[in-house]
């Protein structure tokens, strides 16, 4: 079961990079190679991000204008709050 657990988490981790990779101001520290994806995100998009409700640690050195961001995945993240995540930034990087 943790096998298949992991996996899923790995996997999740995975897709929200994906999805994100590319939007404006965001820096990928590298690819997850586990449940965690650390990048940078712009000041503004995180600010945005917390007013929708989502939760995250600021762990990385900031940058100018950028925070240092973990998004971390479990056994259980739904495939859907993944790719909501991944549309709440987009929408908060592009406006």
């Amino acid at each position: 079961a943790w096998l298949r657990h992991a996996a899923h988490a790995n996997a999740m981790a995975a897709r929200l990079a994906d999805a994100i990779v590319g939007l404006p101001g965001v820096d990928l520290l590298q690819r997850p190679q586990s449940d965690g994806v650390f990048a940078w995100l712009p000041q503004a998009a995180v600010a945005a991000l917390r007013e929708r409700g989502w939760l995250f640690h600021e762990m990385l050195p900031p940058r100018p204008g950028q925070l240092g961001c973990r998004l971390m995945c479990a056994w259980d993240t739904a495939p859907e709050a993944v790719d909501a995540f991944a549309a709440d930034l987009r929408t908060a990087c592009t406006a």
